[in-house]
């Protein structure tokens, strides 16, 4: 799969940056204390964030929490005895294979984890396409469970990435029992996509339920 050179190599600041918005993305309920993870492109390498991030940390992270991994390998570099996350192969894969990309975040933001959980695909309205071009149907695929599980799951979320988002800015999907997985080039921007998807999703839930709760009127003469 041909994708063009990174265009932004982010630096510390940069990365810096994502670390100060993180607790932030945590009070608004895009990130929570049972998990998530998220990999970011440097001047050095991948830093990956550390297990516990959201139990332990409350994602309040600094620079000398994240794991380092300077080459394509699996050699990394840490602090404090600080561990990569368990989602880190995955989030690196993605990098790997878009150059053009420099976040990978994944999270358990509930209206999200709702459509994840149930196996269902996120539609995105057609007001939103100028802000984010979906996939080929209009929807955030959710993947099924990988048999392989975490040995499995890079190959096949780079797979779909790369066959809904070739080309794109961004990319989105659902992991099938477990939230969203949201990539992109620019900080601001993937943030700023998750949050929509993360308003889409629920609203969408309190539609579905307020059309459960007050079902239309029958319109009269109506046979049935």
């Amino acid at each position: 799969m041909h994708q063009k050179a990174a265009r932004i190599i982010f630096d510390v600041q940069q990365v810096q940056r994502l670390l100060e918005i993180l607790p932030d993305l945590y009070q608004r309920g895009l990130l929570d204390a049972s998990g998530g993870s998220f990999a970011v492109r440097g001047s050095k390498g991948v830093y990956v964030s550390p297990t516990q991030a959201g139990p332990a940390l409350r994602w309040r992270i600094t620079l000398d929490d994240l794991v380092l991994f300077p080459g394509p390998g699996e050699a990394s570099m840490a602090r404090a005895g600080r561990q990569p996350c368990r989602d880190n192969r995955s989030h690196r894969a993605i990098l790997a294979a878009r150059p053009d990309w420099n976040l990978s975040i994944h999270g358990h933001s509930w209206g999200l984890l709702a459509f994840a959980l149930a196996g269902e695909s996120l539609p995105v309205v057609a007001e939103h396409y100028s802000a984010f071009k979906p996939g080929r149907d209009g929807r955030i695929h959710c993947l099924p469970p990988v048999p392989g599980g975490q040995a499995q799951l890079p190959e096949v979320v780079v797979t779909e990435m790369g066959r809904q988002f070739s080309g794109q800015p961004h990319g989105a999907l659902l992991l099938g029992g477990n939230g969203p997985l949201v990539c992109g080039s620019e900080v601001d921007s993937t943030l700023s996509l998750l949050e929509l998807l993360e308003q889409l999703a629920r609203a969408q839930q309190w539609t579905l339920v307020k059309t459960a709760s007050h079902p239309p009127a029958p319109v009269v003469g109506q046979v049935g």
